[in-house]
């Protein structure tokens, strides 16, 4: 490949995802791409420094940001997948800021259901996400080979899928393009939420803000009706619809609406207005009752009408009797005897708890015991919240909110005395012990500082 060879016209789709207007790059590095050149992986041009890293294997696919390619880090040995940045990019400032926006914002979302981001590299004319490999491929995949899915199937990775959003939630990340071709597999069959390339971080918080921020973005089949607006009130219901629109397709084997290829986003907010779907049931009648109540309101076309968050909808979804029966077959979890295992670690979260209060510092603790112990990170947070619930002590949920807000007001390493005085009357609306209020705000100035030891060192 020669980089001095004279490029075509970029393709306008790889940047009307951010609403940008392309100029031309000027420089003898840069070759600009058609879609067709970034499917053979021409233009693609790796520093020798990358490539003595990874081992090129194979193109995956492709996207409005750049191309993803099966690697091998040589000096590890394991498979990755080497996500690069279209090189006529790299000079675009929003899309090169977005870009490693994504690299940051799934890093920072350390979560088994999360696709796991390893590193960034950057070079002078290069720059690419490393990140795991899942060669169990993604629901898109199984959605056309298998059709539909039995109800408790479907619902156990729809769970999978709102427990990563329900900490991308918490972090005020907006994916925005939840759709089955981004959901992969582990090869312990955990769905796993990949690509935040689109996602909306509010700048407030750190995220890039650029003059398309709220042009409408994603794939029209899954999109909320506010999103297809291009609405600047996208809250995490735009992504519950989403979800609800996967599980509507998982249980049918039809998508929401039929949407034709090439329409507009405003001929698309067209048919969604003024159509119904079918509902579940005349589709498939073996769904629950129950469950078609649950989508239906996931995919409700106002968002006041739908659920508030993920984990309200998680709720929801253990509720089901088919849920249930199973449980029943293993044991009612308020009433069953623990293992030795959990029996250890529940003694521990009512030792902690014996004062009405578990610190950050301590929670990370007992994770760390589960996680020896065995015990996966549901099962411990539904026993401590027993435990909570038995002591009339605030929900962990509640608590991770409050924890949110404290980080983000507490990014500068202290906390003024209006910001306090803030803080104490929201903890006591939402019933947090003055303790425990306390613990959390201690421990946010601490990580600040330890990150900042961290990076001096």
């Amino acid at each position: 490949m020669n980089p001095n060879k004279k490029g075509k016209k970029i393709s306008k789709r790889l940047l009307s995802l951010l609403g940008i207007e392309f100029k031309a790059v000027k420089g003898s590095e840069t070759t600009l791409m058609t879609d067709e050149d970034v499917i053979s992986g021409k233009g693609l041009v790796l520093p020798d420094s990358l490539l003595k890293r990874y081992s090129i294997q194979r193109l995956l696919g492709f996207g409005g940001y750049g191309s993803v390619f099966l690697s091998r880090d040589i000096i590890i040995g394991r498979l990755v997948a080497l996500k690069v940045l279209n090189t006529a990019l790299k000079s675009h400032e929003v899309i090169y800021e977005h870009f490693i926006q994504e690299a940051r914002i799934a890093g920072q979302l350390d979560h088994e259901n999360i696709v796991i981001i390893y590193n960034v590299e950057e070079h002078s004319n290069c720059a690419c996400i490393v990140m795991e490999y899942l060669a169990e491929g993604n629901l898109a995949l199984r959605i056309q080979e298998q059709g539909l899915f039995p109800e408790k199937d479907a619902v156990k990775i729809i769970k999978g899928i709102l427990d990563g959003l329900s900490v991308a939630h918490r972090m005020k990340v907006i994916h925005r393009d939840i759709k089955p071709e981004n959901i992969l597999f582990d090869p312990k069959g955990r769905p796993k939420i990949s690509d935040f390339g689109i996602a909306h971080l509010p700048k407030s918080e750190g995220g890039v803000a650029g003059p398309g921020e709220y042009n409408p973005v994603g794939t029209p089949s899954y999109m909320a009706p506010e999103q297809l607006k291009g609405s600047k009130k996208i809250d995490n219901r735009a992504d519950l619809y989403s979800t609800g629109a996967i599980l509507y397709e998982m249980l049918t084997g039809q998508r929401v609406y039929k949407i034709p290829k090439g329409l507009s986003f405003e001929e698309t907010i067209n048919i969604v207005k003024g159509k119904d779907y079918t509902p579940i049931r005349e589709l498939n009648p073996e769904v629950s009752k129950e469950l078609e109540q649950i989508v239906t309101k996931m995919l409700a076309f106002e968002r006041d009408d739908r659920f508030s968050s993920a984990n309200e909808v998680l709720g929801e979804l253990s509720q089901l009797s088919v849920l249930r029966d199973e449980e029943e077959e293993k044991g009612d979890y308020q009433d069953m005897l623990f293992t030795s295992s959990e029996a250890l670690l529940e003694d521990v979260m009512r030792l902690l708890l014996v004062d009405g209060a578990m610190s950050p510092a301590e929670r990370r603790e007992v994770n760390k015991r589960a996680e020896r112990l065995k015990v996966s990170p549901e099962r411990a947070r539904a026993m401590e919240n027993k435990i909570r619930s038995e002591m009339s002590l605030t929900s962990l949920e509640i608590l991770e909110e409050y924890q949110a807000t404290v980080t983000v007001m507490a990014g500068d390493g202290h906390l003024s005395d209006k910001e306090k005085e803030y803080l104490k009357k929201a903890s006591d609306r939402l019933g947090i012990q003055d303790v425990e209020r306390q613990m959390i705000e201690n421990d946010a100035i601490e990580q600040y500082k330890k990150g900042m030891n961290n990076e001096d060192s």
